[in-house]
């Protein structure tokens, strides 16, 4: 009766702790959070130009908090936002040049060194493919699975990100 929450918790404690130290060495080393590396990686990925309410749901935060987000970016000259003149409730999140050297420059180094050593250094390759089935059950079973999500091709090494 108590094993399956036992396994909730293992698993949801287990990615905040792993987040948590990623996200001190992004800080450290990268000089960004790891929410601005992801966003600009899923910029990056879906052609280099997303919706803010795109970026809500791909990033799992809230439209106060994509705005604020996003604002950071601009600021470090990353990302623009553009507004079509014939809908000006739509914001489009652009990822610039600099923000595109950045995510494929710095941030990704420190990002694959740190996934690297917080996450698969600490596991072997079944424990891998058992979180890649069981992480893709669980987004399907939920109506999370797409391609904006993840690399094009499934098989390909998410560590890119």
């Amino acid at each position: 009766m108590t094993e399956p929450i036992y396994s909730w918790l293992y698993v949801q404690q287990g990615v905040d702790a792993v987040k948590a130290a990623m996200g001190r060495r992004m800080e450290d080393e990268a000089g960004c959070s790891l929410l601005e590396h992801v966003a600009l990686y899923q910029l990056h990925h879906n052609g280099g130009r997303l919706q803010m309410s795109e970026l809500v749901e791909l990033l799992d935060v809230s439209p106060s908090g994509i705005t604020r987000l996003i604002e950071r970016l601009v600021k470090r000259g990353w990302v623009t936002r553009e507004q079509p003149p014939d809908n000006r409730r739509l914001v489009i999140a652009v990822l610039t040049q600099e923000g595109e050297e950045a995510c494929l420059g710095t941030t990704a180094r420190v990002y694959r060194a740190s996934l690297a050593e917080e996450f698969t250094g600490l596991l072997n390759e079944r424990d891998l493919a058992d979180l890649r089935r069981i992480g893709r059950k669980l987004l399907e079973g939920h109506g999370r699975w797409d391609v904006k999500r993840f690399a094009p091709s499934e098989s390909s090494d998410s560590s890119e990100q």
